[in-house]
């Protein structure tokens, strides 16, 4: 997820939240940048506010890759589940 799908998936984390609905499969995410890192984070917030909980699923790798080396680790963990 890169910063050219990034408007796209936002609509898409939009119409989830609006569905009640809150699971992503973050599985299949070959590659993340800052702006997709930061789509998240602000998505995972959003559900808070809703009062819902983003979970990542399949996300373990996400953690321990991009967002570790950006120094977003602990502050999406902190907003989202992440399932391995």
């Amino acid at each position: 997820m890169s910063i050219h799908e990034v408007r796209e998936c936002a609509a898409q984390l939009d119409a989830l939240f609006a569905a009640g609905g809150c699971e992503v499969d973050a599985g299949k995410l070959e590659s993340v940048d800052t702006a997709g890192l930061q789509l998240l984070l602000a998505a995972a917030l959003m559900a808070r506010r809703r009062g819902l909980t983003l979970k990542l699923l399949g996300a373990g790798g996400l953690q321990s890759g991009a967002a570790s080396a950006l120094g977003m680790a602990n502050p999406l963990a902190a907003a989202a589940q992440i399932l391995p």
